[in-house]
């Protein structure tokens, strides 16, 4: 027999996908046209993971729903329905909890199953290669105990799939380095870590760099340039590619937002195994050996956050290309600045931070908030109107005080926000690459310290700067300080004047570089897994 002609619908939707990023409006529509014309589970899951991605989560729900209405057994629907909220981020801290419990009730329904069933096992990869656990970390501090739950949940579900590299000896010699990411173009993890592959000496070391993503830019050609440069492809031709490569360390830049590196990262495919900090969060896995991590963001008791040994690198522990005061002019005097800026994406913008602002905004009248939360503009949308009830019970007009941007080009970023007075920190989870940008360039910035990496990077960049004052401690301390910076002009370009000559905290490039080196060149596969007490 020969295989039925697929549908115009379904034609449409595999054209739309094969040309167009998940998503895309046409590819959403193009779903949509193809589950209603009589789709099946699969049709339906598809219209969800597309409207996920478009950032339509009620109707990615629906979506599922609809999928499992047909296909109870579809293992993809369950998984995406327990990983994606019902929004981008919490309508409420009532919302917050809620979703933290449906998505532990959804890990432990996954734990309990047996995935060396053929049915199963058929549909493992469906699951992991879809999405992360993204939006997960930005609920609570400490995740270790469930990530690590969750990291030997993807190990299980890979190995049935694929046993992984069996044990071999790390070459005496140039060791072969391999690097991935799917953030190899003008992204915070390429600006953070690529110069620091640039800069290992090609004589020590065999570097290739895996670019699992599909944009390319001017800092991809600098990726090609590091080392020997594997593009974009498929799951199985990256397999074949690695296995065929053997490196001795695979370097993971992040771990825990792109599903085709976790999916990877839950295989044993080299000796040693380890991550970077370009989402910083424990990634959980068993596979992963080591996490690299800046010494001066971390707490003294930091090995409790990670499952992986960690190996703190000096200072900032980032390679970030200097400044360049020829190219970029940068505002020295904020005395006439008025407005304020949160630069942080709107996963980081929990819904305790809404009464913050509109407790400063209430305190200084006629200053707007600049907002950049996301790229599209129902997001941004949403997010107003989750702010507007704590806006307007203070007083404050949503409509003239809050100005939301999308995401733009540093270049202009930068501009933006050299025209604002200061710089409103997330709380809860910490600007990294925006606080470095920002307090280089004089920006003075707020915020308020946690008790992880994550949640303090901002607050130990500002005491290594010298301005521990601030720091708060609290709220109120928060609030306070905000106010005071945007309503005393002379107390602004005080603070500006010493970040702009003391903004890098005394960053030791080089001492980073060298670290890393010694690392990669000495680092030997652990006797076991369990980590140091």
């Amino acid at each position: 027999m020969t295989a039925a002609t697929p549908s115009p619908a379904s034609q449409r939707y595999d054209q739309a996908r094969a040309a167009l990023p998940p998503g895309h409006p046409a590819r959403v529509t193009a779903a949509e046209m193809r589950a209603m014309a009589g789709g099946n589970a699969v049709a339906w899951l598809d219209l969800g993971f597309e409207q996920f991605s478009a950032f339509r989560f009620d109707r990615g729900h629906a979506a599922l729903n609809e999928s499992l209405k047909r296909d109870g057994q579809l293992l993809a629907a369950h998984w995406l329905r327990f990983q994606y909220p019902l929004s981008p981020a919490p309508l409420s801290t009532a919302h917050a909890r809620q979703y933290r419990e449906y998505w532990s009730a959804g890990l432990a329904a996954f734990e309990a199953l047996d995935f060396r069933h053929p049915h199963l096992r058929a549909q493992a990869w469906g699951c992991v290669g879809s999405c992360t656990a993204f939006y997960r970390h930005y609920i609570d501090d400490d995740l270790r105990a469930e990530q690590a739950r969750y990291g030997r949940l993807l190990n299980r579900m890979m190995a049935v799939l694929d046993a992984g590299e069996p044990p071999r000896p790390m070459r005496s010699e140039r060791r072969r380095i391999l690097v991935c990411s799917a953030y190899l173009y003008q992204h915070t993890v390429a600006r953070l870590f690529l110069p620091l592959f640039e800069a290992l000496d090609r004589e020590r070391f065999d570097l290739h760099i895996a670019h699992f993503g599909s944009d390319d830019d001017a800092m991809t050609a600098r990726a090609r340039a590091t080392g020997t440069f594997h593009g974009p492809r498929n799951a199985s031709a990256w397999r074949t590619l690695i296995r065929t490569l053997a490196p001795d360390v695979i370097v993971y830049l992040d771990l825990g937002m792109h599903p085709f590196a976790q999916g990877l990262a839950a295989l044993r495919l080299a000796p040693v195994q380890c991550s970077l900090w370009g989402h910083p969060v424990t990634s959980g896995l068993p596979t992963i050996d080591y996490a690299l991590s800046p010494d001066a963001f971390e707490p003294a008791n930091a090995q409790d956050h990670y499952t992986e040994r960690l190996v703190r690198l000096p200072g900032f522990g980032h390679g970030l290309d200097p400044i360049d005061t020829g190219a970029q002019t940068v505002a020295t005097d904020r005395r006439e600045a008025t407005d304020l800026l949160c630069a942080q994406s709107i996963y980081k913008l929990m819904p305790e931070q809404d009464e913050v602002f509109a407790r400063i905004l209430a305190q200084v009248p006629g200053t707007r908030l600049h907002l950049i939360p996301h790229q599209d503009e129902s997001v941004r949308q949403w997010l107003l109107a989750r702010m507007r009830p704590r806006l307007l019970e203070h007083g404050v007009d949503p409509d003239t005080r809050v100005v939301l941007h999308g995401y733009r080009p540093l270049a202009e970023f930068l501009a933006l926000a050299d025209g604002c007075a200061v710089n409103l920190d997330a709380i809860g989870w910490s600007g990294g690459m925006s606080a470095i940008d920002l307090l280089r360039r004089g920006i003075p910035t707020v915020t308020l310290t946690g008790q992880t990496m994550r949640t303090r990077q901002t607050a130990c960049l500002l005491r290594h700067a010298g301005l521990p004052e601030l720091v708060a401690n609290d709220v109120d301390g928060y609030v306070t300080t905000a106010v005071a910076l945007a309503t005393q002009p002379a107390l602004r370009e005080r603070i500006g004047q010493h970040l702009l000559d003391h903004g890098d905290g005394g960053h030791d490039r080089q001492a980073v570089i060298a670290a890393l080196s010694q690392f990669l060149a000495n680092c030997q596969p652990p006797q076991d897994h369990s980590v140091p007490a």
